[in-house]
């Protein structure tokens, strides 16, 4: 019975999984995040994104020094690009009981633009009455995430170079422990012999995570790894992947993986 039900949690996730890549949004790399220039603390941005749809928040000081907020509801134009109107907002005091949302007036006072640069950077564009600004930020890092676990899961690889190329997808279950910014991962078939172990360290870009090393597996195969946008939360892990082997040597892999949390193996 054991047996049945790790077979059929492996067959769940791997559904699941290999639907898409490994994105936090089926629309795009997830741009949700609080954002900022480390030089410039005192101000910045959060943006949540649902689809192609991003809303943002902006805290920022005024022309009197004062804290001001902005928001926008900005829309994909492309190219990695979203757009819309910039809002300021008043209303009633906070402590206001109850509080009347009819007192709340929302003011347009210009546009703002997010383009993405990278997976964990991008400008950010906005006018507030025809005061322009450009900022390039990054994902704010409030802490390390834990990736430590079980998962039981797949992968997906496409290969080139020196060896054949062609897809690879496969069932696996994950070994993951972490100390610190040290991680090792070990990758084991569910009904095959064999394994490959993941040595490196870990960076993290607010939710987004980075795992670079070497690995070594039983069969011979050996290299250096990345793992991008790794991401973690109490249900699984997910991650894109890119291999150099050094044996055989030439080999180039990219792809992605992921896995839901298990206890039973």
């Amino acid at each position: 019975m054991k047996t049945l039900r790790r077979a059929a949690c492996i067959l769940l996730a791997a559904a699941s999984l290999l639907a898409s890549p490994a994105y936090s949004t089926s629309f795009s790399t997830d741009q949700s995040d609080l954002y900022y220039i480390q030089a410039e603390s005192g101000w910045g941005i959060q943006l949540v994104q649902r689809g192609s749809v991003i809303f943002a928040t902006m805290f920022v000081y005024g022309p009197g020094n004062t804290p001001t907020w902005y928001v926008a509801t900005m829309q994909y134009v492309g190219n990695l690009t979203w757009s819309g109107d910039l809002y300021a907002t008043t209303g009633p005091y906070f402590g206001t009981v109850p509080f009347n949302p009819a007192n709340v007036v929302a003011t347009k006072v210009g546009t703002m633009t997010w383009l993405a640069q990278t997976i964990v950077t991008g400008m950010l564009t906005y006018d507030v009455n025809g005061v322009g600004v450009v900022k390039n930020v990054v994902r704010q890092t409030l802490v390390y995430d834990d990736f430590s676990g079980h998962y039981a899961g797949a992968h997906h690889e496409d290969f080139t170079g020196g060896c054949t190329s062609g897809t690879k997808e496969a069932f696996d279950l994950f070994y993951v422990t972490q100390t610190g910014a040290t991680l090792s991962l070990v990758a084991a078939s569910p009904t095959v012999a064999g394994s490959c172990t993941y040595t490196g360290m870990l960076s993290q870009a607010g939710q987004m995570g980075t795992i670079q090393g070497s690995f070594a597996c039983t069969d011979g195969s050996a290299g250096t790894f990345s793992f991008d946008e790794v991401q973690v939360n109490i249900s699984g892990l997910t991650a894109r992947l890119a291999f150099s082997y050094s044996s055989p040597p030439g080999c180039q892999a990219t792809g992605w993986f992921g896995g839901m949390r298990a206890t039973t193996f």
